[in-house]
């Protein structure tokens, strides 16, 4: 379980919070829990802290409340929890306007729970559900990339993680554009960073399937998360919509990161985990080609050919034999017929459209065409040839991801 600010009160104990500010930021990560009166100890945060207060230090409650909560949010705390009571009757009116403004947290507690109580809740669920995370990562990453037979008792222990062996499954490979460069401080990785933010992307996609009504089984690996849930075949379109829906969320949530979505195929059995996985990485790979950030193995089409035969110093002389004489041509002439035979097959050998996308006349179009088919010794109207040449180009694009 990700403990949040918005499902903290399902905790025992923690179901005495109020909450009375900030609701846009329920889904602010609770990374640990911390008493604090003495707001000099802010400048120890990391980040992600829920904090516990009494304002029994606090002469002016509203102005240094107020600053506090300000503060907090800058060190990107999770939130605050205000113990009300003899030192503080209610959370000043200032406050709440303030945090509702930043969405930052503020949750009330009766004076009679006490701290202690409800930050081992806390913890210790924080706690078990990183020892969860982990152990499940180890299992699943064995299925995975490892070769040990499925056998009952291996099932038996996906199941215990959420595994359903009559059900239909789908994978996606949920890749982190920019993840080394969000981890990195002054050259050393910051692990604790690290898992930060795979945290608020589980968390994003937690949500996003919650939506679908979809509970996932998540294995984080490296800069990547692979989501295995179930799906219903009739529906295979919506498994393109909950893609899509991951992105998007991220992008209005956590536009500092960047993803990329590789979908794997279907698969029941736990020993097809591994191939729906291997597919949704390999569509990964093809996104550049494909211009987007969502790509199904299913639609990369010639390409899932071109994985089978691997050879990339074969791939290449086949591209060179292909369109060498025009690159050598283009080269010396400094011409551009190696574009303008890409963008002619593109647009289906159409005429006016080439044209158009090229910004020259038709006449000068069917110069080049000319051209090529004489510096190629090949005739543009046989589909054998146009097959060869696409087939070049979509080499050159594969070279290029790999």
């Amino acid at each position: 379980m990700i403990v949040n600010c918005g499902n903290v009160n399902t905790l025992p104990y923690a179901d005495k919070l109020k909450l009375k500010a900030g609701k846009n930021g329920l889904d602010r990560i609770i990374k640990w829990v911390h008493y604090m009166e003495n707001p000099e100890y802010i400048a120890w945060l990391k980040g992600g802290e829920l904090i516990l207060t009494t304002c029994v230090l606090m002469k002016d409650v509203t102005s240094e409340l107020l600053k506090l909560v300000k503060d907090l949010n800058s060190r990107k705390a999770a939130g605050l929890v205000v113990n009300v009571g003899p030192y503080i009757h209610e959370t000043p009116k200032e406050v709440i306007d303030a945090a509702n403004f930043l969405g930052f947290p503020i949750f009330e507690l009766p004076f009679e729970v006490r701290f202690i109580d409800i930050s081992q809740s806390i913890c210790k669920t924080i706690f078990m559900g990183k020892l969860q995370q982990e152990s499940m990562n180890s299992f699943m990453k064995n299925i995975i990339h490892g070769d040990i037979p499925c056998s009952e008792e291996i099932i038996n222990r996906a199941v215990f993680y959420g595994y359903d062996p009559d059900k239909v499954y789908c994978t996606f490979v949920i890749y982190v554009d920019n993840f080394t460069k969000l981890v990195v401080k002054n050259k050393i990785w910051d692990e604790e960073v690290a898992f930060g933010v795979m945290q608020q992307i589980s968390q994003v996609i937690i949500n996003t399937m919650n939506c679908y009504d979809k509970n996932i089984i998540r294995v984080i690996e490296n800069n990547s998360i692979i989501v295995m849930f179930l799906v219903d075949k009739a529906n295979e379109d919506m498994v393109n919509s909950m893609a899509q829906d991951i992105v998007n969320s991220m992008f209005h949530k956590l536009k500092h990161i960047k993803i990329s979505i590789g979908i794997g195929g279907f698969w029941q059995r736990l020993k097809d985990l591994k191939y729906s996985v291997n597919k949704a990485e390999k569509a990964l790979k093809i996104l550049k080609i494909f211009k987007s950030n969502i790509c199904s193995y299913d639609e990369i089409g010639i390409y899932r050919l071109l994985f089978q035969i691997g050879k990339k110093d074969g791939m290449e002389i086949f591209y060179h034999e292909i369109l060498g004489k025009l690159i050598d041509y283009d080269t010396k002439n400094s011409t551009k017929l190696v574009e303008t035979l890409k963008t002619y097959i593109d647009e289906n050998c159409n005429l006016i459209k080439t044209a158009k996308l090229l910004f020259i006349h038709k006449n000068t179009l069917k110069y080049r065409i000319k051209r090529i088919e004489e510096i190629s010794n090949c005739d543009l109207k046989d589909m054998h040839v146009l097959l060869n040449f696409d087939m070049a180009f979509k080499v050159k694009n594969f070279i290029t991801c790999i």
